[in-house]
């Protein structure tokens, strides 16, 4: 663990920082994302007292750095997310040590991604240069067969081109995905080498470091996975650029060699066929092989005629000094062509379409995963204290009543009884309750039955003053859950009907983990994902036993690493667990 994890002094920047940085993500910048969040998540579970401090270092960042940059962007809007959370990313990098700066796995990647473009692009080149030189072997008995020039070198390139892109295009069906996972030649030998590349980068820089820089530095290694189900598409396009560089060297390779070979060389090129195939025929196949340039460089230029044709046909009774020496020449510059057209400018435009997609599905990200959410609250949250019961003060937008059926309630002044299963129509705050559905900084609190017992009005505003301290979050609406399966049903379909301005849905779900997570709590999340959809941020918190004067204290860390377990075997990217109170607000144990 690094012994200074929650430490930021703008002043210890070296050469300080340049105003307005650039708002796009990189790859590099989602790898250094990643570990930066997974050193606060690591920190969270070995110290839950540590929010509080995570709280009021990232406050600060947004402060002095990102909201004088994004002043007049709506809070909770995509931009203002994407925006906040690459300036925390520049603020944290930048707070680093020189030497450690250079040591983060971001870096790390990106020196691995230059390193093995170029040693790809090298490779292509040589083994394009050496197929060429192979297959324009003339020893001066036999032409140089074309036939097999055009095959391996544009036919083969057409075919491999053709099948990726219907690769690409089928992509979300199972056969694809199932066959592009197991046997492309990209994740079977490109992503491996990048591994041991990028392994071989950082074990030279950390052999100079000291101890503690290694320790650091190792600690971000694993964040070079790929993340799919957060990240999708843009985990493999960064391996994807690198495949069309060796495609473009190689291309460029055969064409600088076959060039170079009919320079300084009296080749002579020849076309035969035991079948039985006419010289009409081959014509028209070089014809139309030439159409994209026949435009520019027409018959007996771009492509041979029909006499160089047929005056270029190998016959093995015949001798090469019986041919003509402009037949056996006619073909030059086809072949040159051929490989222009067909394989140097279709990786040319593979390449710029591979980084014009990875930068859109860059742009394109939500960054609304769970830890990511847990972050951007901390950066929008007012600094508030939430320690003590709060008494006839709160916040502006306090939870409204709860909607349940009042009858698994304690007895409380109010409404008759209604039937079991029903929900009361209440409306939504008029703050919250626009056109168009739920506001983007607004969410809905399911509250278990067994912990809304035990909550008074004078306890709501500290609730919401509590779940806006974890999410920047207000509570649009609440409804009770956990007393049998109609209240279940009735709860999942209020919550199936609601609109919301900025999707996904944002749920915050109160339990009392003293109690173990049994099966039918793991079940009601399932649900609960089901009908918010899989992108739906969930917010699970936690409340301990209930002591005289707090029915919202700190659960166990005990409770709360037996809850951590269940959740994490749910594979839930947006699902997140925290605890309502950790033990910071109410001092340390």
């Amino acid at each position: 663990m690094d012994p200074r994890p929650l430490e930021f002094d703008p002043a210890s920047r070296a050469g300080g920082r340049k105003s307005g940085p650039d708002d796009r993500w990189m790859v590099p910048d989602l790898i250094d994302f990643e570990y930066y969040l997974e050193r606060d998540e690591q920190e969270l579970r070995e110290r839950p007292a540590a929010r509080a401090a995570l709280a009021e270092r990232d406050r600060a960042i947004y402060l002095d750095e990102v909201a004088p940059a994004l002043a007049g962007m709506d809070p909770h809007s995509p931009r203002h997310r994407r925006g906040s959370l690459r300036r925390w990313l520049t603020a944290r990098r930048d707070a680093e040590l020189p030497d450690v700066r250079a040591l983060l796995p971001g870096t790390a990647f990106a020196q691995t991604q230059r390193l093995g473009t170029l040693t790809l692009a090298v490779a292509g080149f040589l083994i394009g240069s050496g197929a060429a030189s192979a297959l324009l072997s003339y020893d001066g008995r036999l032409p140089v067969n074309v036939s097999w020039y055009l095959f391996l070198l544009v036919g083969v390139q057409v075919l491999l081109i053709g099948g990726g892109v219907l690769a690409w295009v089928l992509r979300r069906s199972r056969p694809v995905e199932a066959a592009i996972q197991d046997v492309t030649v990209l994740g079977r030998l490109i992503r491996p080498l990048f591994r041991r590349l990028g392994s071989w980068v950082q074990q030279q820089r950390l052999a100079h470091a000291s101890q503690e820089v290694r320790d650091r530095a190792l600690a971000g290694t694993g964040m070079l996975k790929s993340q799919y189900q957060l990240y999708g598409p843009v985990s493999y396009l960064p391996v994807l650029v690198p495949a069309q560089v060796f495609g473009v060297a190689f291309n460029l390779g055969v064409i600088l060699t076959t060039v170079a070979l009919e320079w300084f060389t009296d080749l002579a090129f020849g076309w035969g066929s035991a079948l039985d195939v006419g010289p009409q025929a081959v014509y028209e196949l070089a014809r139309l092989v030439a159409t994209p340039w026949s435009w520019l460089f027409g018959e007996g230029v771009g492509y041979p005629t029909l006499d160089q044709v047929a005056g270029s046909r190998i016959n093995l009774k015949d001798s090469l000094s019986s041919l003509d020496a402009g037949h056996l020449r006619s073909w030059r510059w086809f072949l040159v062509l051929a490989v222009l057209t067909y394989g140097l400018l279709p990786r040319l435009v593979l390449l710029l379409a591979s980084i014009i997609a990875q930068r859109h599905l860059l742009n394109r990200l939500p960054f609304t995963h769970a830890r990511t959410q847990a972050l951007y609250g901390r950066l929008v949250s007012p600094r508030l204290e939430t320690g003590t019961r709060i008494g006839g003060q709160g916040p502006a937008m306090p939870i409204p009543a709860p909607l349940l059926p009042r009858e698994s309630r304690k007895p409380k002044p109010g409404p008759q009884p209604r039937p079991q299963g029903e929900l009361e129509s209440t409306a939504l705050p008029p703050a919250l309750a626009v056109a168009g559905g739920i506001a983007p900084d607004a969410c809905l609190l399911l509250i278990h039955i067994d912990v809304e017992d035990l909550i008074g009005d004078e306890d709501r505003p500290r609730l919401a003053l509590l779940i806006e301290a974890h999410t920047g979050w207000r509570v649009a609406s609440a409804a009770c859950f956990g007393s049998g399966n109609l209240m279940t049903e009735a709860v999942i379909r209020w919550l199936a009907e609601q609109d919301w301005q900025a999707p996904p849905a944002r749920v915050v779900i109160l339990m009392d983990g003293s109690q173990p997570p049994i099966t039918e709590n793991l079940s009601f999340l399932r649900e609960l994902r089901a009908a918010a959809g899989t992108r739906a941020q969930l917010l699970l918190t936690l409340v301990g036993d209930p002591q005289d004067d707090d029915p919202l204290p700190p659960v166990r860390a005990f409770d709360f690493t037996d809850w951590q377990r269940k959740i994490d075997a749910l594979g839930d990217p947006y699902l997140r667990l925290a605890m309502l109170a950790p033990p910071s607000m109410d001092g340390e144990p």
